[in-house]
């Protein structure tokens, strides 16, 4: 009944690539956050980081607030995000943001 999805060689290359893009636009971030002294908005982050798009910005400053990686409030206008430089969290993988 159910066909099963094998992936060919390439597919898997792609599928990754995928995953590669997204983890550096995440280190992006990270990094453009771990150097600021104050919170910043996601146009201030997008401008910094280099990104294109407004609303993937915020899908990814959004995933890192539910992973517990920053921090982020909404305001009035619209969400604010800093890192939390005495937080170990930041040494994630390998990689050291701060």
């Amino acid at each position: 009944m159910w066909a099963k999805l094998k992936l060919q060689p390439q597919s898997e290359k792609q599928l990754s690539r995928v995953n590669r893009s997204k983890d550096t636009l995440r280190d992006k971030i990270l990094h453009v956050l771990s150097g600021a002294t104050i919170p910043m908005d996601v146009e201030n982050v997008r401008i910094k980081s280099g990104l294109k798009n407004w609303e993937s910005t915020k899908a990814l400053l959004l995933e890192l607030v539910v992973e517990g990686i920053i921090s982020g409030q909404k305001t009035t206008k619209s969400w604010v995000f800093w890192v939390d430089h005495t937080d170990t969290r930041m040494s994630i993988a390998g990689r050291n943001h701060a």
